[in-house]
């Protein structure tokens, strides 16, 4: 791999970047020893002014909150105070002098002034807050949260930040993660055990992987109906990616991705979303259901944090003491064969009614056998969704090498 180094200096309070630059990916170190990036936002449509927060752990085991900003697309880096304690995990800004930011235990920061100074807000709990966005005006904002327990929890502000309102979705034994908003009438809650609960219609929704935790989720500007969503099944301990262009109803669709855990998405434009995952992958919609790795980016730390402000081509990922600038896509080739691709075959649910719903990944044969193993029904499953009609029972369900017990009530 061909690497290519640019040397750090210090001018004026600055801290400029040492950068590593790895085909379509260029690490940015932005001089800060031991730092932990864990979230990045550019303003939007502009791919100059951004900031980026995490951490700052010290020499007593505390991981104090950090925030960066950049008004020169990654060269330079200026740190700014942080009142938080706690690691930071979000940030967003409405403008270029508004601006919020969030993390560990319960904290939430505001800046008014382009985060020459930020104070901390009042949200309430210890919380992990993965979550901010502001996404209809400067007032309305929402924070996700993943409790310290089972709970399902919803943060929102109609006045800027000086008040914020709890509100709980979905059901006494779900679990949250962290939401996703497109605007005040859309978005979803989602968290551990394949739980989505999208809002206003007050419905569950489907992510035909029964045994995957959602992490994050992004919305398309163009089209509040269309997004994307990654978790990881836990089961396999790989990735999942779904897509939706019907707003989640009734069903979110599989997309082939890479077969390791994913952390963070961003629908960069109609066409396009990135993933980031383990490793320090960063994934590129190759078409609406398939991901492929763009070019290595040199870095084995996790991608946790991904922003593509103005299109496609400039964007932003953290991870771990890097931050990582693409200007080319990420400098995937089209042509280039995928890199780890799953193939996956999951159940839509079980128990089901009258058969059983699978969705695929590709055209696979589909074996199913009563409890006594008899085989009762062999067919090859169309990639995407098929129905196999079945009499109520027990049955064991071979798609491909896998092999899952369900069973189907009148």
């Amino acid at each position: 791999m061909n690497a290519r180094c640019r040397n750090a200096t210090i001018a004026g309070g600055l801290l400029l970047s040492c950068s590593l630059v790895f085909g379509g990916w260029t690490q940015l170190d932005p001089g800060i020893a031991g730092a932990e990036y864990t979230g990045v936002y550019f303003l939007h449509g502009n791919t100059q002014v951004g900031y980026a927060v995490g951490a700052e752990p010290d020499s007593l085991g505390g991981e104090p909150g950090l925030i960066i900003k950049t008004t020169d697309g990654g060269n330079t880096w200026e740190q700014q105070y942080s009142p938080a304690a706690s690691r930071l995990r979000a940030v967003y800004f409405t403008d270029v002098d508004t601006g919020y930011a969030c993390g560990d235990f319960g904290a939430a920061l505001k800046t008014a002034n382009g985060g020459a100074s930020w104070t901390e807000m009042t949200v309430g709990g210890t919380a992990t807050l993965t979550y901010v966005s502001f996404p209809s005006n400067s007032q309305r904002g929402y924070i996700g949260a993943y409790p310290r327990s089972s709970a399902v929890n919803v943060l929102k502000t109609t006045d800027g930040g000086s008040t914020w309102v709890s509100f709980s979705l979905g059901g006494a034994m779900d679990w949250s993660t962290g939401c996703a908003v497109a605007n005040d009438s859309t978005g979803i809650v989602f968290g551990l055990g394949a739980f989505i609960y999208g809002w206003p219609a007050g419905q569950y929704q489907d992510p035909q992987a029964p045994d995957c935790d959602i992490l994050a989720a992004s919305y398309s500007e163009s089209d509040n109906n269309r997004a994307y969503l990654v978790g990881n099944d836990t089961a396999l301990g790989i990735g999942i990616v779904r897509y939706t262009a019907t707003g989640g109803y009734p069903k979110w669709d599989s997309v082939t991705c890479p077969a390791i855990p994913l952390y963070c998405v961003d629908y960069a434009s109609p066409e396009t979303a990135y993933v980031g995952g383990a490793h320090g992958l960063i994934g590129r919609t190759y078409s609406t259901y398939e991901i492929r790795a763009t070019d290595d980016p040199g870095v084995s730390t996790a991608i946790t944090g991904i922003c593509f402000p103005n299109g496609p081509d400039t964007g932003y990922a953290t991870s771990g003491p890097f931050i990582l600038k693409t200007t080319d896509a990420g400098g995937v080739a089209e042509e280039r064969a995928p890199v780890a691709v799953r193939t996956g075959v999951t159940i839509g649910s079980n128990p089901c009614r009258r058969g059983v719903t699978l969705c695929s990944d590709e055209n696979v044969l589909v074996t199913v056998f009563d409890a006594a193993g008899r085989a009762v029904l062999r067919q090859t499953a169309s990639m995407g969704r098929s129905f196999l009609p079945l009499h109520a029972g027990a049955y064991f369900v071979r798609a491909g090498v896998r092999t899952a017990r369900v069973v189907v009530t009148d």
